[in-house]
């Protein structure tokens, strides 16, 4: 049994309705309340501002015992006309943050589910039917290799700012055509990360998925990298289905049963390569809602329900059944 997987839990940066800075320590204090280890933080490098943010969301979480992952999702390469360029260009951004952020980021996760980008898909859609990611031929072959460029450029911007610097980068889905083939370039991270949610697991297994990347990838760490239940009106699902989605009652239901059943099968794998798991997200954001104007899935994906601007904060039913089985794992990791 592994016991001791850490969990841990994504907030979004200010930019973000539900997320404003001044409420960005009680949000931390929450995530420990839940019994998280990790915070998943998303900001890009694009002036000073923004790196004092992320060496203050550092100095918050190692205040309060919990290590930082960031996610630096960058576009800044899509306008690079040439591959030489959006390499040098990428080295240099993530040389001069990290030589500035050093160790107040535990790990730096490279970009997010650049495989969803490169196959047109979307946060509401990463099954691209009858394409699975699985083979080079469903990506666009223009953003392959810029893809690549600007991996290859990340890397080595990190081992020049700061050795040290421990790094991820992950894939959506069965999407491991694209981090198969940087592997096999000769390309070196730390962690391979996965993201996979409940629609994911009702057709496959993350157990496959594991196996089948330490085929590909032998080496190094892996994390989960957003797990939850899945709260988008999947084209697979049927009338009935969708309307009892939209259901706030059923849907709060369905996501605090889900979540420590799949903890559990998590847990009885036994994996000693899996270290963390980070939970998507910590708040609702129902601005996405409203822009809309109908029913969207990334409103609800939260473990509190809240206003625009993250406000009247409630917790749902699946905070109180994570947390609890969160203590579990606690108590079973200090009796051995």
């Amino acid at each position: 049994m592994n016991s001791e997987l850490k969990f841990g839990m994504n907030i979004h940066n200010g930019r973000y309705a539900a997320y404003p800075a001044e409420n960005l320590e009680m949000n931390i204090n929450t995530c420990k309340e839940l019994g998280m280890e990790w915070i998943r933080f998303n900001q890009t490098f694009e002036d000073e501002e923004s790196l004092r943010e992320i060496k203050h969301v550092s100095d918050l979480c190692h205040a309060n015992g919990m290590k930082l992952m960031l996610v630096v999702d960058t576009r800044k390469y899509s306008t690079v006309e040439s591959l030489s360029q959006i390499e040098r260009e990428m080295t240099e951004y993530f040389k001069n943050a990290s030589a500035f952020l050093r160790d107040a980021v535990d790990v730096y996760q490279l970009f997010n589910e650049m495989d969803v980008h490169c196959m047109g898909g979307d946060i509401a859609n990463i099954f691209l039917s009858p394409a699975d990611g699985r083979e080079k031929g469903e990506y666009d072959c223009i953003l392959w290799e810029r893809s690549i460029a600007a991996v290859k450029g990340a890397l080595k911007g990190m081992k020049a700012g700061y050795p040290q610097g421990k790094t991820c980068l992950n894939f959506a889905w069965w999407h491991t055509a694209l981090i198969y083939e940087l592997y096999r370039q000769g390309l070196r991270w730390d962690i391979t990360g996965l993201d996979w949610y409940s629609d994911c697991e009702e057709v496959s297994s993350i157990e496959r998925l594991m196996e089948d990347v330490q085929e590909n990838i032998p080496d190094g760490e892996l994390m989960i990298c957003e797990m939850n239940y899945w709260m988008n009106l999947h084209e697979r699902y049927t009338p009935e289905r969708k309307q009892a989605l939209q259901a706030g009652v059923i849907r709060d239901r369905w996501q605090a049963e889900w979540l420590p059943e799949f903890i559990d099968k998590l847990e009885g794998y036994d994996n000693p390569r899996l270290k963390a798991v980070m939970l998507y997200e910590l708040l609702d954001e129902p601005a996405y809602e409203r822009e809309l104007g109908d029913y969207t899935g990334e409103s609800h994906f939260g473990f509190i329900e809240c206003d625009e601007k993250g406000g009247n904060q409630v917790k749902k039913p699946a905070f109180y059944s994570l947390q609890e089985r969160l203590k579990n794992c606690d108590a079973i990791a200090k009796t051995g």
